[in-house]
């Protein structure tokens, strides 16, 4: 970790492109959903697959809409996160996948926190930051006062990942 973070201007879009961990409906293991080559829509709206390596569900989601993407389920199967811990007075602190984890991670651990310039022009106030998943992060999230118990809460989603 690093005393200082700079925002990468990673927007919430941007993560849904990665592997997003949830909870499996059939078994409550650790299942995933993952981009599906072919079909139709791209981007946001590419064909996505849910799979769980424990009980072998498969599913697939060929949609024109989605759920909520700033809430503790995937919004493609609207399935719960597996990475999501209670925190600061009944909180949920949540992340779609690694990435984000380690985004959120880097942001809070982080003594000195800056948005990036806009490129081309160095003396101007940060703008390219102003539509960054940061950006959007709540202000309890923000607060240094809630650093130590935020950064605790991020072992505890990291270990689930670790476990057998």
């Amino acid at each position: 970790m690093s005393e200082r973070f700079r925002d990468p201007g990673t927007s919430w879009y941007g993560l849904l492109d990665d592997e997003i961990l949830v909870r499996c409906p059939r078994c409550d293991g650790l299942a995933m959903v993952v981009l599906r080559e072919g079909g139709p829509g791209h981007g946001l709206f590419a064909p996505r697959r849910l799979l769980c390596p424990a009980c072998g569900l498969g599913r697939d989601w060929d949609g024109d809409r989605i759920g909520r993407y700033d809430a503790p389920e995937d919004p493609y199967f609207r399935l719960p996160l597996w990475l999501s811990s209670s925190c600061c007075g009944g909180r949920t602190l949540w992340a779609y996948g690694r990435r984000h984890l380690d985004l959120l991670e880097d942001y809070v651990a982080a003594r000195h926190r800056e948005r990036p310039f806009p490129s081309g022009d160095p003396g101007t106030p940060a703008s390219a930051g102003a539509r960054s998943l940061v950006e959007t992060l709540p202000a309890w999230i923000k607060s240094a006062k809630h650093r130590d118990e935020i950064l605790r809460a991020v072992a505890r989603m990291r270990a689930t990942l670790d476990a057998p």
